[in-house]
């Protein structure tokens, strides 16, 4: 007994039972002043939330430009001259696009706008005459009675506080001074990461003692890797799906097609969220025009979803995030919780960051309790590389 008892404490670090009982005092005391001083945490906050959005966004174009970039490198093109190369197209598309679609999109956005509250009505009357006809009439009217009530309720509180919503101004103003913010500096930051990447990399790599670089050029490979198929996957999948949508709601002849595909393919970015809240404003355009639109709504847009899923995604995507989708709807869920919108686009990256240090930490307890336990039965993979990963 005595023998476990010091193994278990070399196991911890220390030599004396009075080790043990220091470093549970010092968490205790630790936890103790993060709190008192958690006022110090704010500007830190703020510094975060001015720098987040510009580097988001660059991390986005850097995953998705890189690979044109390297490519062209192993062409024997020089960075500076393929990377600049792909934001002349990037510009030239964007500009493209908002002289060809900001037209068509911008009216079929305020005429859906303008429309939407008679289209809401004849959508409630349309299902409610459905309905009459089912044994549910009794309970679809009383969840027509309640949502009326929060409705009524809803516009009587945005009417008694309109001054503080005009007050609210400045946050949007911040708001869009962000984007702008975001928009400028973003593809700056991107075109010094991709023009050096090993630069930056090495930096980093030398404020490393050297007895943690291989472990941590380890990590920065898995996360690399991780970080990049998600970014680089989803802009590229949710880019396609707009793509394809397009078409099909124009041939079919849905109204607003242009900007229910645009819809879709920008939410798409959310996984599993961003198509069922992209499914419903289409299905509202299509139950006003006929029952039949609604037949081919619901047939194409599931039958894209099933392509997009099963020959879009992995060959996209593949499967190197490992998270089943259950796992992926409890993510969202709780990040959406805890950081909002933001939450929800960046939670699944988030969340490979966090699995990915949990599974590093755990594999150092394994080794380590190999070290001083292995004569009891000893753990297996206690290997951290990208292929174990």
């Amino acid at each position: 007994m005595e023998k476990k008892n010091h193994r278990l404490i070399a196991f911890l670090g220390g030599k004396t039972s009075y080790y043990v009982l220091g470093l549970i005092c010092l968490f205790a005391i630790t936890v103790l002043l993060l709190r008192e001083v958690s006022f110090l945490y704010q500007p830190l906050m703020v510094l975060i939330g001015a720098i987040l959005p510009p580097a988001i966004f660059a991390l986005v174009l850097y995953y998705t430009l890189c690979p044109f970039v390297d490519f062209a490198e192993s062409k024997k093109i020089p960075r500076t001259v393929s990377l600049i190369f792909a934001y002349l197209v990037l510009a030239a598309l964007l500009v493209f696009g908002g002289f060809q679609l900001f037209p068509l999109i911008s009216q079929q956005a305020v005429e859906l706008f303008d429309q939407l509250p008679s289209l809401a009505q004849d959508f409630q009357k349309g299902l409610e005459s459905f309905v009459a006809n089912t044994p549910f009439a009794d309970e679809f009217a009383q969840i027509t009675n309640s949502l009326d009530s929060v409705t009524d309720s809803l516009v009587d509180f945005i009417s008694d506080n309109w001054q503080d919503g005009a007050r609210g101004l400045g946050t949007l103003v911040s708001t869009l001074s962000t984007v702008g913010i975001t928009l400028v500096t973003g593809p700056i930051i991107a075109f010094f990461l991709i023009k050096s990447p090993h630069k930056f990399y090495q930096t980093f790599l030398s404020i490393i003692p050297p007895r943690f670089r291989r472990d941590t050029e380890e990590i920065i490979t898995i996360a690399n890797q991780q970080i990049g198929a998600f970014l680089k996957g989803q802009v590229i999948a949710s880019l396609l799906l707009g793509l394809i949508y397009w078409p099909i709601f124009v041939l079919i002849g849905l109204r607003y097609a242009t900007l229910i595909a645009l819809v879709a393919g920008l939410l798409n970015i959310m996984p599993y969220i961003g198509a069922f809240i992209a499914f419903l404003p289409g299905l509202f355009v299509a139950f006003q025009d006929s029952g039949f639109m609604v037949l081919k709504f619901v047939i194409v847009w599931f039958a894209v979803q099933l392509l997009h899923g099963d020959l879009v995604i992995p060959r996209v995507l593949g499967n190197r995030l490992k998270i089943h989708p259950i796992t992926i709807i409890v993510v969202l869920m709780v990040m959406g919780d805890l950081l909002g919108f933001v939450g929800i686009v960046l939670g699944i990256p988030i969340y490979s960051l966090i699995k990915l240090f949990a599974v590093y930490t755990f594999r150092k307890f394994k080794q380590r309790y190999n070290r001083y336990f292995g004569s009891e039965g000893t753990y297996e993979h206690t290997d951290f590389s990208e292929d174990d990963y």
